[in-house]
């Protein structure tokens, strides 16, 4: 512990390496000392992250691919937009990782190692932060590394799980439109959840094919390949080799992740409840958030008096409460949101930055009564930790 770092970043997943970058790409930042600690350097994670922005973006060097026309699918509305403001980009996170990586390595200030992070020590002027083989001190530490389990078990608040298997496919002959991405296709059998398909095609003869539930368990490994064979016949698909899988579980709370972080620790990602909890969608989130931070690291706030906290956590804490309760309403409530609202209006709603009156419009299209009586059942905690 002979080096006080400026920051150790515990976790280089999506949230650690965007911090990272973005401090790389910020020379206030180069007197700076960093230290990344990631228990599994050698073998990087296998996700794709898909999100919607603006055409232009200090992203794209990184997108894989990107769509201008989407297709939302349910038993009773089907609608294809082409989207004249937004694209729909897919990134690969081996690429990501090893990318950013890479550059970071190369820099005087910043260290990666190999660890796995145990917990913290702090004090008042100082944080160690304890590992499986070594201690480390920093002035400040952003950790991304989350117990679900802990969380959920801990929480008062309604939690649900995104849990998903996606199979990248090739077909011998051109099969698909690769200039249209299915964000949700809800035309399978709910079993009183909520279940969709994605279908995001890199090429016409390759794509991503993702069955995806809202639930309160996980399901057995082979139903999710059951369901997805199932889905690929339906769309008359027989002949086609796997070439990669894509499993992952993401939490869905509004648990009030704020409450965690002390002057000197913040929680990110995952960890600091930048996943957007009514819908799962998490890059453009940290992304964000991220650009917040950078400020408030510059500006020396306190990282106990920072909060990322909009009023869009009240409306995601009640759709989260009603698909906690009524499950099985997803599919409903998911088809009226996309019947009575552009594409434009909906994006806007769900990256939290939509003006109160299109709010009231977007809750207008859900059913009165029942999302009345989820906020009589939450309003004490919306009193609690919002207000």
């Amino acid at each position: 512990m002979k080096i006080k770092y400026d920051y150790i970043i515990c976790g280089a997943g999506l949230s650690g390496l965007i911090l990272a970058n973005k401090i790389f790409e910020d020379s206030d930042f180069d007197n700076k000392q960093i230290l990344i600690i990631e228990k599994n350097l050698s073998d990087p994670l296998n996700k794709t992250w898909c999100f919607w922005e603006k055409k232009n973006s200090s992203w794209d060097d990184y997108v894989i691919k990107s769509w201008d026309k989407l297709l939302f699918n349910s038993p009773n509305f089907k609608n294809e937009t082409f989207l004249s403001e937004y694209s729909y980009k897919m990134i690969k996170s081996e690429f990501f990782i090893k990318s950013i990586l890479q550059k970071i390595r190369n820099s005087k200030n910043f260290k990666i190692i190999e660890d796995d992070v145990l917990g913290f020590d702090e004090s008042k002027d100082r944080v160690i932060v304890k590992t499986k083989s070594n201690k480390y001190l920093a002035n400040q530490v952003l950790n991304s590394v989350v117990d679900i389990e802990k969380i959920k078990s801990e929480s008062s608040f309604p939690f649900l799980l995104q849990h998903f298997l996606g199979w990248t496919i090739e077909t011998e002959h051109d099969f698909f439109d690769d200039n249209k991405a299915t964000i949700m296709d809800f035309n399978i059998d709910q079993n009183n959840e909520t279940r969709f398909f994605y279908v995001l095609p890199i090429s016409r003869c390759k794509a991503l094919i993702e069955f995806t539930i809202f639930s309160k368990k996980l399901l057995e490994k082979k139903n999710y390949d059951i369901e997805l064979k199932k889905y690929l016949s339906n769309l008359n698909l027989f002949k086609y080799d796997i070439v990669e899988k894509e499993f992952g579980v993401i939490p869905m709370t509004c648990h009030p992740f704020d409450n965690s972080n002390t002057d000197r620790i913040l929680n990110i990602g995952t960890a600091g409840g930048w996943t957007k909890p009514s819908s799962g969608y998490t890059f453009k989130y940290i992304d964000k958030n991220t650009d917040k931070l950078i400020v408030s690291l510059k500006n020396n706030i306190s990282f106990s008096k920072i909060s990322f906290k909009s009023r869009h956590w009240i409306y995601d804490l009640i759709l989260l409460d009603v698909l906690f309760f009524k499950n099985y309403m997803g599919s409903v409530l998911f088809t009226k949101m996309f019947s009575k609202n552009s594409m434009k209006k909906i994006f806007s709603f769900l990256d939290n930055e939509s003006s109160f009156i299109e709010e009231l419009k977007i809750a207008s299209s859900f059913p009165k009564v029942i999302f009345t009586k989820s906020l009589l059942r939450n309003l004490g905690k919306i009193l609690k930790y919002y207000l």
